[in-house]
């Protein structure tokens, strides 16, 4: 029978886990490999279609694609994470959005699809061991008028770890 003890440790594993899944959207939007490398074990196995290998591989081709959108932004809901001692595994759904532009028009590359991880704490920290991404649907849309257009908003366009609104968390 669970204590109260053993509950709380649970539900701060959760927590630990739930973070590392934002933490990856984080790293890939704000451009942040170092945070990326927080994310994944270097031995961890990444399965995306277009790439299957280590983590310590997974990152820099990843951040390669990140770089050559304007703009990116991720985001992953609906986190069902299942703790195990030191391991855990973990089901999210996950948006992405990134904006390039082809021929003088904005074009909004969307995803949505699935994370499935297995993650592991080492050294006291949660990583992601095993992940397999699933691609559920995609859309490209083309506009005339690019987004930045809109005056007075703020564009994530330039947003990496030395832009002057990044802080480390």
């Amino acid at each position: 029978m669970p204590t109260e003890n053993s509950e709380v440790r649970e539900l701060l594993d959760k927590q630990a886990c739930a973070e590392v899944l934002t933490r990856y959207c984080r790293a890939l939007d704000w451009l942040d490999e170092e945070a990326l490398k927080k994310v994944f074990a270097a031995d961890a196995y990444i399965d995306y279609g277009f790439f299957r290998g280590r983590g310590d591989a997974f990152i820099p081709a990843v951040m390669e694609i990140e770089h050559s959108f304007a703009r990116r932004w991720h985001f992953v809901a609906n986190a069902v994470i299942q703790v195990n001692g030191d391991t855990a595994e973990a089901e999210c759904y996950g948006l992405a959005a990134a904006v390039s532009t082809k021929e003088g028009r904005t074009e909004t590359h969307i995803f949505g699809g699935r994370y499935l991880d297995r993650l592991a704490r080492r050294d006291g920290q949660w990583l992601i061991t095993w992940r397999q991404y699933v691609l559920d649907w995609q859309q490209t849309i083309e506009a005339d008028t690019p987004a930045d257009a809109v005056p007075g908003l703020l564009l994530s366009t330039g947003f990496n770890p030395t832009h002057a609104l990044y802080r480390r968390l």
